[in-house]
Protein backbone atom coordinates (compact mmCIF):
# COMPACT_ATOMS: atom_id res chain seq x y z
CA UNK A 1 0.00 0.00 0.00
CA UNK A 2 1.73 3.61 -1.24
CA UNK A 3 2.79 5.73 1.71
CA UNK A 4 0.14 8.70 1.20
CA UNK A 5 -2.43 5.93 1.41
CA UNK A 6 -1.10 4.99 4.70
CA UNK A 7 -0.57 8.14 6.54
CA UNK A 8 -4.03 9.70 5.60
CA UNK A 9 -5.58 7.19 7.83
CA UNK A 10 -6.80 8.27 11.25
CA UNK A 11 -3.50 7.44 13.49
CA UNK A 12 -2.31 7.12 17.15
CA UNK A 13 0.75 9.06 17.03
CA UNK A 14 3.45 10.62 19.91
CA UNK A 15 5.25 13.08 17.57
CA UNK A 16 8.69 13.05 15.72
CA UNK A 17 10.98 9.78 16.27
CA UNK A 18 7.63 7.65 16.61
CA UNK A 19 5.52 5.66 14.83
CA UNK A 20 2.16 6.16 13.66
CA UNK A 21 0.08 3.50 14.62
CA UNK A 22 -3.50 2.88 12.61
CA UNK A 23 -6.23 3.71 15.00
CA UNK A 24 -8.02 0.02 13.55
CA UNK A 25 -5.49 -1.57 15.07
CA UNK A 26 -7.25 -0.65 18.55
CA UNK A 27 -10.89 -1.83 16.97
CA UNK A 28 -8.87 -4.94 16.16
CA UNK A 29 -8.11 -5.29 19.28
CA UNK A 30 -11.47 -4.83 20.76
CA UNK A 31 -12.83 -7.20 18.55
CA UNK A 32 -9.82 -9.55 19.59
CA UNK A 33 -11.29 -9.34 23.27
CA UNK A 34 -14.45 -9.86 22.53
CA UNK A 35 -13.95 -12.84 20.14
CA UNK A 36 -11.80 -14.51 23.01
CA UNK A 37 -14.72 -13.39 25.83
CA UNK A 38 -17.42 -15.08 23.93
CA UNK A 39 -15.77 -18.87 23.80
CA UNK A 40 -15.15 -18.81 27.36
CA UNK A 41 -18.29 -20.71 28.75
CA UNK A 42 -17.62 -18.65 31.81
CA UNK A 43 -18.72 -15.59 30.33
CA UNK A 44 -22.42 -14.87 30.32
CA UNK A 45 -24.49 -13.35 27.69
CA UNK A 46 -24.87 -9.55 27.33
CA UNK A 47 -22.07 -9.67 29.55
CA UNK A 48 -20.08 -6.05 29.19
CA UNK A 49 -15.91 -5.21 30.15
CA UNK A 50 -15.68 -2.42 31.86
CA UNK A 51 -12.21 -0.62 32.10
CA UNK A 52 -10.47 2.04 34.28
CA UNK A 53 -7.48 3.72 32.56
CA UNK A 54 -4.34 4.89 34.92
CA UNK A 55 -4.66 7.80 37.16
CA UNK A 56 -2.64 10.63 37.86
CA UNK A 57 -0.91 11.19 41.18
CA UNK A 58 0.63 13.67 42.81
CA UNK A 59 4.20 13.70 44.76
CA UNK A 60 4.19 13.96 48.55
CA UNK A 61 0.98 16.45 47.99
CA UNK A 62 2.50 18.86 46.54
CA UNK A 63 2.01 20.22 42.76
CA UNK A 64 4.16 18.09 41.50
CA UNK A 65 3.23 15.61 39.31
CA UNK A 66 4.91 12.18 38.79
CA UNK A 67 5.13 11.18 35.02
CA UNK A 68 1.87 9.60 34.03
CA UNK A 69 1.95 6.10 31.98
CA UNK A 70 -1.42 5.06 30.92
CA UNK A 71 -2.57 0.88 31.97
CA UNK A 72 -0.95 -1.69 29.43
CA UNK A 73 -4.62 -2.91 28.74
CA UNK A 74 -6.46 0.17 28.35
CA UNK A 75 -3.94 1.90 26.04
CA UNK A 76 -4.07 -1.85 23.86
CA UNK A 77 -8.25 -1.41 24.13
CA UNK A 78 -8.48 2.19 22.99
CA UNK A 79 -5.48 3.85 22.39
CA UNK A 80 -5.82 6.41 24.78
CA UNK A 81 -3.08 8.08 27.18
CA UNK A 82 -4.69 10.36 28.70
CA UNK A 83 -5.63 9.91 32.45
CA UNK A 84 -8.77 9.40 34.47
CA UNK A 85 -10.66 7.63 31.40
CA UNK A 86 -12.58 4.27 31.49
CA UNK A 87 -13.85 2.21 28.98
CA UNK A 88 -16.76 -0.05 28.30
CA UNK A 89 -16.80 -2.76 25.65
CA UNK A 90 -20.71 -5.10 25.01
CA UNK A 91 -19.08 -8.28 24.38
CA UNK A 92 -22.08 -9.46 22.16
CA UNK A 93 -21.87 -6.37 19.92
CA UNK A 94 -18.36 -5.28 20.28
CA UNK A 95 -19.87 -1.94 20.67
CA UNK A 96 -17.56 0.11 22.61
CA UNK A 97 -17.47 3.49 24.54
CA UNK A 98 -15.40 5.92 26.21
CA UNK A 99 -15.64 8.01 29.08
CA UNK A 100 -13.63 11.00 29.35
CA UNK A 101 -13.43 13.46 32.39
CA UNK A 102 -14.48 16.68 31.61
CA UNK A 103 -11.40 18.70 32.19
CA UNK A 104 -11.85 22.12 34.12
CA UNK A 105 -11.36 25.51 32.05
CA UNK A 106 -8.15 26.10 34.14
CA UNK A 107 -6.79 22.96 32.55
CA UNK A 108 -5.92 25.21 28.99
CA UNK A 109 -3.76 27.35 31.57
CA UNK A 110 -1.25 24.77 32.29
CA UNK A 111 -2.00 22.44 29.36
CA UNK A 112 -3.02 25.06 26.18
CA UNK A 113 -6.05 24.72 24.11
Amino acid sequence: MPIEKISSRPSFWLGNETLKVPLALFALNRRRLCERLRQNKDVQKNSIVLLQGGEETQRYCTDTGIVFRQESYFHWTFGVTEAGCFGAVDVDTGRSMLFVPQLPESYAVWMGK
